[in-house]
């Protein structure tokens, strides 16, 4: 299978040390890690990690090295890539960022330390000494790093690719607050919470059930400074039918209309598929659709009928 990357990875390099971010938001909240982010619907990934750069760092690079490539299954976020780059840099004066705090630090810590993600032990210290590129795979269970796989770059892979979304995959701001549909960004632990413990139709959902329905779904995701803090999910064979479900908004983010957000851009994404038919369940939430997404009750309720997985002896 052909990967597409939607993130870049970047280490500054000067001396002896490494350019390094604390992070203040998941995915890896308050680890250290590299400088990067989202690869923009139309940049390639040395176009992306140029602008990053500038904006995480200041600094304004004319290139970056490209040094590996990285996957990952059952981590915080579902599966996605992300391309590696180093660049050496002349000076150690950089800029702030709301992303996290930066610092320069030894080669050798950012290597071993136990604060910084742990993946960068296994491929930090091949990249540094000119190994590659690589691609380096990763599989997580429970939180835990599990198996790493270091193979050879993809044959396929196409570094000058301009990277582009899936149709309808759009993303928006409003007032400080970003509405994506791009499931690179969610945050599965946000998402937990949100089912587990702060709904009452999901709490008896494992964690498990969570990513295997996100990854057989069209999902939205509502962030606010990097933290999601809304979700929903659209179950839909993209042609003929969806089911709206999972709508959630954070207790701490009500009253800034998020989830008539959430309802609206689900309705135009079917709208746009062409989706002749939407349904979702409620119990207390009917103005809200009827309101935003114009869903009314069943015209033929006595039509239907449903099937429950049958209970085990």
């Amino acid at each position: 299978m052909t990967i597409t990357p939607g993130f870049t990875l970047c280490f500054l390099l000067n001396g002896d040390d490494v350019l390094m971010l604390h992070r203040r938001f998941p995915p890896n909240q308050g680890l250290w890690n590299g400088v990067g982010g989202h690869i923009e619907p139309g940049e390639t990934a040395p176009e992306a990690v140029i602008r990053e750069v500038a904006e995480e760092t200041g600094y304004r690079i004319e290139s970056a090295d490209f040094v590996g490539l990285m996957t990952w299954d059952g981590f915080e976020i579902p599966p996605g890539a992300i391309v590696m780059f180093t660049v050496q840099v002349p000076h150690r004066e950089f800029v702030t960022n709301h992303e996290g705090d930066l610092a320069w630090k030894p080669r050798e810590w950012a290597c071993t330390a136990p604060e910084v993600v742990d993946n960068i032990h296994i491929f930090l210290p091949m990249i540094l000494a000119g190994e590659g590129p690589l691609h380096f795979h990763f599989s997580y269970r429970n939180g835990k790093r599990v198996r790493d796989v270091i193979e050879p770059i993809p044959v396929d892979f196409d570094l000058d690719r301009p990277f582009q979304v899936e149709l309808g995959l759009l993303e928006e701001e409003r007032g400080g607050f970003l509405l994506s549909f791009d499931k690179d960004r969610l945050q599965l632990d946000r998402v937990e919470d949100f089912l587990v413990r702060g709904s009452y139709w999901a709490n008896d959902r494992s964690r498990e059930v969570i990513e295997t329905s996100i990854q057989n779904s069209v999902c939205l995701g509502i962030y606010r400074e990097g933290l999601q803090v809304a979700f929903a999910r659209l179950v839909t064979d993209r042609s003929t039918f969806a089911w709206l479900c999972d709508v959630y908004v954070d207790d701490a983010q009500r009253g800034h209309s998020l989830g008539k957000w959430l309802v609206e851009a689900a309705c135009r994404y079917t709208d746009q598929m062409g989706i002749s038919l939407t349904l979702l369940a409620t119990r207390d939430a009917h103005g809200l659709y009827a309101t935003y997404g114009h869903f009314r009750p069943l015209d033929v309720p006595e039509k239907w009928m449903r099937r429950d997985l049958p209970k085990k002896d």
